[in-house]
Formats: structure tokens, sequence, C-alpha cells
């Protein structure tokens, strides 16, 4: 059985073993093991910490076990920037234009802000190559469904960042376009750079007056707003939940920024709380769905059979057992995702 829980201590070895996996693109798992360590730490103590929505410094880090085995991480952070400003490129139309020589251009630009700070991010998010899709659905979810046991802890508006385009070589034409040119530093360097130091290196080395898109050369053009298609199938699962693309990018490699508002999304609005019963044998019409003990400290979640019955949840002993459930408990439960409706333009 699938089953996402909260990290802990003992899986620090296998999430390293992830960090090394996946490369470049998931700042959020530096490949530095005091770093991770850390990270588990503190995701420790924001699950046992009562937070409310505003404090921000928590960061909720998430495990996929499959029979046991942990084979995936993502991770919440309440308030992105909340310490040191979250920047991104904003996109914006500058218009040039002239009475005198009936000239009326307007103008692609880049400007270098910060207004996506204090947004609730997604981020670090990996699973090991060949999961199935049921498997990275349920581990996307699980954070939106904690945040719906949680709500007091987390703020209206959401974001997620999507790894850009990178060529054969793992160099990013955007980065090579802008900030190789302030940094001196080609792209797995600052990405180093980005997950293990501050983060206010950017203010004090990233140009702040407007970039004109036109004067980039056309790969860097080409890349802006673009995913990397190893993240093809989370930009889908985030894109059929609801997130959309914003006229944000990233500041490094130009992938797209996703946003929502978080109680628009799937599976806000579909989750629904149920009074648990424990039954060997399900009632007639039970189907795949995806089920939460509904707790903030000791949270668990995984696909199941199970069956809603006037307002009642029956589950199986076996579910029960995963999820830490009883009868007479109340757990969340919500229905798959819908059927993909196609890309999200970026």
């Amino acid at each position: 059985m699938l089953i996402v829980r909260p990290v802990r201590i003992s899986d620090l070895p296998v999430i390293e073993t992830m960090a090394v996996d996946s490369g470049i693109g998931v700042t959020s798992l530096p490949n530095n093991r005091e770093k991770l360590y850390e990270k588990i730490q503190t995701s420790l103590g924001a699950f046992e910490h009562e937070a409310v929505a505003g404090t921000g410094r928590e960061y909720y880090m998430f495990v996929l076990e499959d029979d046991g085995q942990v084979v995936g991480t993502a991770s919440i952070s309440a308030s992105a920037g909340f310490e040191e400003p979250f920047y991104s490129y904003r996109s914006e139309t500058m218009v040039h234009a002239s009475r005198a020589l009936k000239v009326n251009n307007r103008i692609h630009v880049l400007n270098m802000c910060h207004d996506l700070t204090g947004m609730v991010q997604l981020c670090g998010f990996y699973c090991m190559p060949n999961l199935s899709l049921r498997a990275l659905e349920l581990l996307s979810r699980a954070r939106l469904l904690y945040m719906a046991a949680a709500r007091e802890r987390f703020g209206r508006r959401i974001l997620v960042e999507m790894q850009g385009i990178l060529d054969a070589n793992a160099q990013s034409p955007f980065w090579d376009a802008i900030g190789r040119r302030f940094f001196n530093m080609d792209f797995p360097q600052v990405e180093q750079a980005f997950a293990q130091r501050s983060k206010t290196f950017i203010a004090e080395l990233m140009p702040t007056y407007p970039i004109y898109v036109p004067l980039l050369p056309d790969q860097a053009q080409n890349a802006i707003g673009q995913i990397h298609p190893d993240f093809e199938r989370p930009f889908n699962i985030l894109s059929r939940e609801g997130f959309e693309a914003d006229n944000y990018i990233d500041i490094f490699d130009g992938g797209a920024v996703l946003t929502a508002e978080v109680d628009q999304l799937f599976s806000m609005r579909q989750q629904l709380r149920a009074q648990v019963e424990v039954a060997p044998v399900l009632p007639e019409g039970a189907e795949e769905m995806v089920i939460s003990n509904h707790r903030s400290d000791q949270f668990a979640l995984a696909q199941a059979h199970a069956s809603l019955v006037d307002d009642v949840l029956f589950i199986t002993p076996d579910t029960a057992r995963a999820l830490s459930l009883a009868s007479g408990q109340i757990a969340c439960v919500a229905p798959l995702l819908q059927a993909e409706q196609g890309r999200v333009a970026a």
C-alpha cells in the first residue's frame, strides 16, 4: 500500500540518496547531509508546533512509502521568503511610443520582484524513477490534504516553481543569457549556492532594471515560462488541481511559476470529513479514494478502497491500521483527480 507520512530522522539516508539522484532543479533537496538533517529537524518541529497562518517559519516534509520503503518526498514551506525576500521575474509589457514618428511598440520585459513573498510554497518534490502516476498524484495531493487538516497554519495563496529548460549539458539558456553575466557562475554552481546559502546574493548581484526580452538570444527567449520534460507529470497533476501559470518566472532558469487560491484547488474543494467505520467487508459500491486521518501532527494518507454511505466512511482493517484510524474517529476523504483536461499554457 502507498502511504504518505511526515518525514523521520531515520529517513535521512534515503533522502540523501534522493538529493543526489534529483540532480539540478530541486533546490530544496540540497546534496548536503547536514542541510538535509536540518530540514528534517525543522519539519519535525513544525508538525509538533501549534502554528497559525502568518508565523511563516514552518517547513513540512513528507515521504511516500511503498510497502514500507521510502520512494518519494515532497514539502510545504508555510511562507515563501519568510526571512528573506522570495525573488522572481515578473513578465510585463512596456510601451515605447512616439507621436512624431507614429510609432507605438509594446515590448516584453522582465522585472525582478518579490511579489510572491509570503505565499505558501509547494517544493522539494521528488520520486524514484518509474513510479506510477498514481503514486506521484498521491504524494503531490498529500500536501494539500494536510493543509486541509491544519488549515489555520497556511495562508490564502499558494505557488510552486517548475524547473525550466536545460540543454544537454545541464546548462540553462536563460541563465547563460542573464544571470551568468553578473555572477560569473554556471547554472549548476548557482543552483548549489541557492540551495545551501542565503539568497541575499540575488539582490546584491542581479540587475534591478528591466530585462528587455527581444534583446536576449532566441534560446533564452524560447525558455521563458517553459517546463523541463522531467517535470511534465508533476505539472499535469498540479494543472488538474487548478494551478495556473502566472506572469512570474523563476529568476534562475526562467521556468514557469504556478499559482492558485488554496481553497479553490480540487483537493480542497472536494475533500470532506466523515466518521470512520472499520469493516472486514465493505458495503456495495466501494471505490478507490484518497483518505487521510485528518491530523495535524501524526498525519497519514493513503489511496484505498472504501465506501461512503450517509457520511460514514467504511474502510478495511488494513487501511485503518495504515492510517491509525478506529471506528468512530474522523477521517478526511477526497475523490481521485479528474481525467486530464490538457495542459495549462505557461
